[in-house]
């Protein structure tokens, strides 16, 4: 049944490809240039950060406007511009969220039809770069970088279609990334990262694989202070809503905290406030302080987070080899 299942799914992505090459002037062809973050499989692959580490280094140099589908919210099937400190209306997805608390001044256009919100912001916000977020299976944008996330993580067992396993397309699309960024390197040992990159070099030979840790960037109170040392050596409960939580507890262990329990979500997952106050309860008959990741921050309110004093950890991606995004792309030819 899975094969079966497996086929149709194939022929379904094969035909849009296809579809979109006969059919090419459906695809919008925009100024400014484009810039793919992007992966092949279902779930996380550490996408966010990797999103936040590229707007960080050009936004120095160049107008940003992110475009994002908006999954799951409200403007999933119409549109709205996130600009600015807010406040802004409820239902907006967690990675907007944090993408406007990080970069208030970076506009971000939410939509599922990316190839309309890039004409409405070419028209009103002349950006120099569009950052399209999870846009590689996305036809309708002409894209001038396509950057691949593959998760480290992943089992070698997970790189088939839908259903058997968790790629939205076949392999042989990694061949048109102009790079794959292999992610969470940090969170594997050395073996299998080679496993990955010997695996990936050999389904696209001619494309560079970049491996790139998520590290941490420290703990944080909920009014954005850094919090000492001795104040973050404690027993913690950690709590999620995140596509793969065992990298948020490696980074806390990073940090010297003792993860004393976890409580997790599903990806996504909008916490209520009798949700929080459990969570504080549960924390309170163990003596454990409460701590999340900065993306779930994003949906709790300030009120409440200083209400159950919560911890927040904040993260950063960069290449193992120790440069900018930039400068690695640039040695292997790429010009973001």
């Amino acid at each position: 049944m899975k094969k079966l299942l497996q086929a149709i799914y194939l022929a379904l992505t094969t035909i849009e490809r296809r579809f979109f090459a006969i059919f090419n002037f459906l695809v919008y062809r925009p100024k400014a240039r484009v810039i793919s973050v992007g992966n092949l499989s279902m779930g996380g692959t550490g996408k966010t950060p990797v999103l936040f580490e590229l707007i960080s280094e050009l936004q120095q140099r160049y107008k940003l406007c992110v475009l994002s589908r908006g999954y799951k919210s409200p403007w999933e099937r119409s549109f709205y511009h996130l600009h600015g400190k807010g406040p802004h209306p409820a239902g907006l997805t967690d990675e907007a969220l944090l993408l406007n608390r990080r970069f208030p001044d970076v506009p971000v256009l939410l939509g599922k039809n990316r190839h309309h919100a890039a004409i409405i912001g070419e028209q009103q916000l002349s950006p120099d770069i569009f950052l399209l977020d999870d846009g590689f299976q996305y036809r309708r944008l002409r894209k001038d970088v396509e950057l691949l996330l593959w998760d480290a993580m992943s089992e070698p067992s997970e790189a088939q279609l839908l259903p058997a396993g968790r790629l939205r397309e076949p392999v042989f699309r990694l061949q048109q990334a102009n790079a794959i960024l292999l992610t969470r390197c940090e969170s594997v040992p050395q073996s299998k990262i080679d496993f990955w990159l010997n695996w990936l070099s050999k389904q696209a030979p001619n494309v560079p694989v970049i491996p790139v840790n998520t590290q941490s960037d420290g703990l944080f109170d909920h009014l954005g202070n850094r919090l000492p040392e001795d104040q973050t050596r404690v027993d913690y409960l950690a709590f999620s809503a995140i596509g793969r939580p065992a990298s948020f507890y490696a980074q806390l262990a990073d940090l010297g905290c003792r993860v004393e329990e976890k409580v997790e979500y599903r990806d996504h997952h909008y916490f209520s406030t009798s949700e929080l106050q459990k969570l504080k309860q549960m924390g309170k008959n163990k003596n454990h302080r409460l701590v999340c990741t900065e993306k779930d921050f994003c949906k709790i309110s300030s009120q409440i987070a200083a209400e159950i004093d919560l911890h927040i950890l904040k993260i950063r991606t960069v290449p193992l080899s120790g440069r900018s995004f930039i400068a690695e792309l640039a040695a292997q030819g790429i010009r973001l």
